[in-house]
């Protein structure tokens, strides 16, 4: 999913949400791009996983301090939970994730990990 700007606080106000902040220059934020894909659709219907692109939405960069890229940042109910830098791999994501889901959010976790 691609934020905006104009949709950020909207779309992160509820749930577990991980964003992305990227650069399409950037060759950390594209190699993080498959780990990201992964979490999508190993995390579908319990957390969401969104990317924003700071060069066409700098503001939002702005209003959540973002200073490097890539910056990763796990939000719950529209709340500002974890914060991660550079390019993590799908076991380092996920358990963050996990950590953020109501109940324990390990369901499957430890033995049904998609493979690359």
């Amino acid at each position: 999913m691609e934020l905006t700007a104009a949709d950020f606080a909207e779309k992160t106000a509820r749930g577990v949400f991980l964003v992305d902040f990227y650069g399409s220059w950037c060759p950390p934020c594209r190699a993080l791009e498959p780990e990201l894909v992964r979490l999508a659709e190993f995390f579908r219907g319990r957390a969401r996983i969104a990317r924003i692109n700071v060069d066409d939405h700098s503001e939002a960069a702005v209003d959540n301090q973002v200073e490097e890229i890539p910056t990763l940042i796990f939000f719950r109910d529209g709340r500002e939970m974890k914060r991660l830098f550079g390019a993590h791999s799908f076991e380092s994501l996920s358990g963050a994730l996990a950590e953020l889901i109501p109940g324990d959010g390990t369901e499957g976790i430890s033995g049904d990990l998609p493979k690359s």
